[in-house]
């Protein structure tokens, strides 16, 4: 095991909606995730599945993003980060180089059974990636000296113009502090924090600690370790010859990756609300705290989509079934749980979401509550909703705010949702008309919206706090005047909107430079990311973690 850093991390997240309703900035500085949006975080975003047969996966999702490892509001201080400078390689590990020594444990699966017909399709789009915010552990993946960016970048490391040496990148998934991605020779490359092993490969280097709070401040005062900080494939004898893979997704400290044949492999682990890291159990009923390198998640099978958010999982099946376990304790896995003894064989195990008669075509989730759409268009969502993230009118922002099981999100149903996402505590959807609806926590920005004095009088809409300050919109709202929607991604504390143009948008928490409009600022009002490396560039989707974000878009000649 690699000499285990002193790292900032996320604190578990709050038992109650009293605890989660603490209100703070996060700071700047690094904070490890417990395990999503450690960001980002992100719900990954897939094509339902009745519309699977036939046509390709999207081009690109992000999975939940979410789970995004940001010092939100509703958490305690960390320790300070450190990280390694000296001796050691600075160029781009090999992709060989890396060992699978260092895996908890190991579990026999069976050979991908190449004659028989794939359930799902992988995306072909090759895309460029644009990271921004702060890389202080690595999180941009922009190499060893890259500490910070203040505007989207390009990462010549995810050239999809460039030779067969560059990683050609169709999709991507942000977490807390880390972000997998699947390429278009079937690789899974990951960056960032690998603390918990989120990275599900060896990532051990003899550099030098040094203290990031006691840093100059300068963006490239040192170097990280490259084998974190650069994107690096996980060996390919990780995985059983003939495995292709669909989508990736990524939660605090934790990663999960979908096959063809809709098998689920998963490394890394969660964090419960005490603190304690658990991943699960393998096969022979021994329990695993950290899972090294990636395995295949027993109990799954003919999976379509996953989703992950900050330290729980979704999976959903051919036949509409959803499938959930990690963390459980704001109810984001949707189902109750009985018995002490048997709890943590429950919860780390995947078990069924009871959504509804009507079986389920799409899920996603936030990093404490979680969306499913039924094939009637109805959306349903569990999980925390201490400010109304969940979309859940009664009771929202109280101190008993979990939704125990799925319920019915009356303002969202028929309205053709396609895309939904959260943060800690906002949620933002696209409609069938081309809408951007956000809903949630708003004292930060992160919903972009310069609410109208009609509706900060409307108490069925905006409710205050203790203060009488905005704190809590209730129901889905529109996004004013940036255009028709195509993607829509929540950090922990902030939103990135891509519209039909191709053009993205930001606002909410800055203070790592996340929103990539040049500083490091809070933004109440939603504005246009600009930056020299997406003149001519149309964007089409876009991921956030807890201090930094990714857009990306198809390559040029595409």
């Amino acid at each position: 095991m690699p000499p285990k850093r002193v790292i900032a991390k996320r604190q578990t997240a709050p038992t109650s909606a009293a605890q989660a309703g603490a209100s703070s900035k996060r700071a700047f500085r690094p904070n490890v995730s417990a395990v999503r949006k450690q960001s980002g975080s992100s719900a990954s975003k897939i094509l339902p599945t009745d519309q699977l047969s036939n046509v390709a996966a999207p081009s690109v999702a992000s999975a939940s993003h979410k789970r995004k490892d940001a010092a939100s509001d509703d958490t305690k201080q960390r320790a300070s980060k450190t990280t390694k400078i000296g001796a050691g390689p600075t160029q781009k590990p090999s992709r060989a180089a890396v060992s699978n020594k260092s895996k908890t444990t190991t579990t026999e699966v069976p050979r991908s059974r190449a004659l028989i017909t794939p359930l799902n399709q992988a995306p072909t789009q090759a895309l460029a990636v644009f990271p921004v915010g702060l890389g202080e552990c690595g999180e941009l993946g922009l190499g060893p000296s890259q500490t910070g960016i203040y505007r989207p970048c390009f990462n010549p490391y995810l050239d999809p113009n460039g030779p067969p040496s560059k990683f050609h990148v169709v999709q991507l998934s942000c977490g807390g502090m880390h972000t997998v991605a699947l390429t278009a020779d079937n690789e899974i490359i990951t960056w960032g924090v690998n603390d918990n092993y989120a990275l599900g490969r060896v990532t051990e280097w003899d550099g030098v600690f040094r203290d990031i709070d006691a840093g100059s401040g300068h963006e490239e005062d040192g170097e990280l370790n490259p084998y974190e900080s650069t994107p690096t494939a996980i060996p390919a004898n990780n995985f059983p010859p003939g495995t292709r893979f669909v989508q990736v997704a990524a939660g605090d400290s934790c990663s999960f990756a979908l096959t063809d044949h809709g098998l689920v492999y998963g490394w890394g682990t969660f964090r419960n609300a005490a603190g304690d890291e658990q991943f699960g159990y393998d096969g022979n009923g021994e329990f695993i705290k950290w899972q090294k390198t990636p395995i295949q998640i027993r109990g799954l099978g003919t999976i379509a989509q996953i989703a992950c958010g900050a330290n729980h999982a979704l999976a959903l099946d051919v036949k509409g079934n959803i499938w959930g376990w990690g963390a459980h304790e704001q109810n984001q896995l949707g189902h109750r749980l009985f018995g002490r003894h048997y709890d943590n064989i429950q919860h780390l195990t995947p078990r069924r979401v009871e959504v509804c008669r009507n079986k389920a075509k799409y899920i996603a989730s936030g990093e404490y509550h979680a969306f499913a759409i039924d094939k009637k268009d109805n959306v349903w969502a569990w999980g925390l909703n201490s400010f109304g993230e969940a979309g859940y009118i009664k009771g929202a922002g109280g101190d008993s705010a979990l939704l125990p099981y799925p319920m019915k999100i009356p303002d969202l149903c028929g309205k053709g949702v396609t895309v939904i996402d959260g943060g800690a505590h906002h949620s933002a959807a696209i409609s069938g008309a081309a809408e951007f609806l956000v809903w949630g926590r708003i004292d930060g920005g992160q919903l972009g919206i310069n609410f109208t004095t009609e509706q900060l009088g409307d108490e069925d809409l905006i409710r205050y706090d203790e203060r009488n300050k905005p704190r809590i919109c209730l129901r889905p709202t529109i996004v004013p005047n940036i255009g028709d929607a195509v993607y829509v991604a929540c950090g922990t504390d902030h939103t990135i909107f891509i519209n039909k143009e191709g053009s993205a948008y930001a606002s909410g928490i800055g203070s790592s430079g996340q929103l990539g409009l040049g500083s490091d600022d809070d933004v109440n009002v939603v504005q246009k990311i600009r930056s020299k490396d997406l003149k001519e560039r149309m964007l089409t989707w876009a991921g956030a973690g807890g201090q930094f974000s990714i857009v990306a878009g198809p390559a040029k000649n595409a």
